[in-house]
């Protein structure tokens, strides 16, 4: 015949499964919830394909404003307002980024910056959807006049159009909830230089009539080599990004190496001492009698009192001598 668990035992055993079943059911929630941000397949923002999308649309756009302009600037990828984006973006904020008017919180160059968002859910979002409805803008917008029907916004149409502006950089993000959105796709893309939006976007006539020394027309746009010319920022994100990116940059570098290189250096240092001095750790080891281990704390204890008892007799007795 088995002999029965006891009740306490067992107890704690059930308990035990059923704290294992919450820990099981909400590992199967979190990865439900990643599984939810992976279906929306977003693209990220260094991605080849989704930058050439955007910088392609708004090419396209500012090639065919009408009327014509005679100095708008080919666009071109810029990491860096790329990266601001996707740091804003995190935050779920359908809002102005408060950090563009701020001295390089949003580009190590570039002073002056513009920015356009769209959102909507994460199932409609396409990159020509977003910009595609700021170009649509357009049909309120009166160029002649310079201004925008009542009622209407054209700002994101007057910034994908604004002449001075060669550089962007986007990204788009999936929030909980954005802009009274729920499972929201937040697209944002930054500018430089950016709109001032107090005058015309562009000056109208005979498109590339206009250009800068050293331009040349590409698909009714100024474009210009070095100009257009990609910068990478290797080691710069926006410092108000949470939570940071973790980057080495080359003082980094240079530090994690030096402490490599004098780990190393020690171990060699102590191996060379211990095969020059073998015995230079060896201590001489404590005898211990069986007696003295069996001996309980409080016996010893008296037995060191009873010591300094002696002790301080020897020395009464030695000041009695001399006197």
């Amino acid at each position: 015949m088995k002999a029965s668990l006891p009740w306490s035992v067992v107890w704690r055993a059930q308990l035990n499964y059923v704290r294992l079943r919450r820990v099981l059911k909400l590992c199967e929630l979190w990865l439900l919830l990643v599984g939810s941000g992976l279906n929306a397949k977003l693209p990220l923002e260094e991605d080849v394909d989704f930058i050439n999308e955007y910088v392609g649309l708004h090419n396209e756009f500012r090639g065919t404003v009408f009327p014509t302009g005679v100095n708008l600037r080919f666009m071109t990828w810029d990491v860096a307002l790329s990266r601001t984006a996707r740091a804003w973006g995190k935050k779920c904020m359908y809002s102005r980024n408060t950090h563009l008017d701020k001295l390089h919180e949003s580009h190590p160059v570039f002073t002056e910056i513009g920015e356009n968002m769209w959102v909507g859910p994460v199932d409609d979002f396409t990159v020509t959807t977003a910009i595609r409805s700021w170009n649509e803008e357009r049909k309120s917008y009166s160029y002649l006049n310079d201004t925008c029907l009542e009622d209407q916004d054209c700002s994101h149409y007057i910034q994908l159009v604004w002449d001075s502006s060669y550089k962007v950089g986007c990204a788009v993000t999936s929030c909980a909830r954005a802009g009274g959105f729920t499972h929201a796709a937040l697209f944002i893309c930054n500018y430089a230089p950016g709109g001032a939006l107090t005058r015309r976007p562009y000056q109208a006539g005979q498109f590339c009539s206009r250009c800068g020394p050293g331009d040349q027309c590409t698909d009714y746009l100024c474009s210009n080599t070095v100009r257009d010319e990609a910068t990478y920022y290797q080691f710069w994100y926006p410092p108000w990004e949470k939570p940071r990116p973790v980057v080495c940059n080359p003082m980094c570098i240079f530090i994690l190496f030096l402490r490599m290189a004098s780990l190393l250096l020690c171990v060699i240092v102590v191996l060379i001492v211990q095969s020059r001095f073998p015995v230079i750790l060896m201590e001489t080891p404590t005898i211990i009698s069986a007696v003295e281990e069996g001996k309980t704390e409080e016996e010893i204890v008296m037995e060191e009192r009873e010591g300094e008892g002696e002790e301080k007799k020897e020395e009464e007795m030695l000041e009695e001598d001399e006197q």
